[in-house]
């Protein structure tokens, strides 16, 4: 269920959601085991804004958790 975030990149409060696939959920572990190893992959959100392809990663409490900001990857 998507919710409502300031994101980052689009300057703007856009609806964001959690990770909805493995791989999506192994992105952000990687990402995560960075910051803290023992990461809870459901903290994350990303951008789904419709006005552009933003596709931003955030938690629910940071705004920009990491930086440079990382865009979640379209697999195809």
């Amino acid at each position: 269920m998507p919710r409502t975030f300031p994101c980052y990149t689009c300057g703007t409060d856009q609806p964001h959601r959690q990770p909805q696939d493995d791989r999506e959920r192994d992105f952000i572990r990687k990402l995560a085991k960075k910051r803290k190893p023992n990461a809870y992959v459901e903290d994350y959100w990303i951008c789904v804004s419709t006005a552009q392809d933003c596709r931003n990663i955030r938690t629910g409490l940071r705004v920009k958790p990491f930086d440079p900001p990382v865009r979640m990857p379209v697999w195809k």
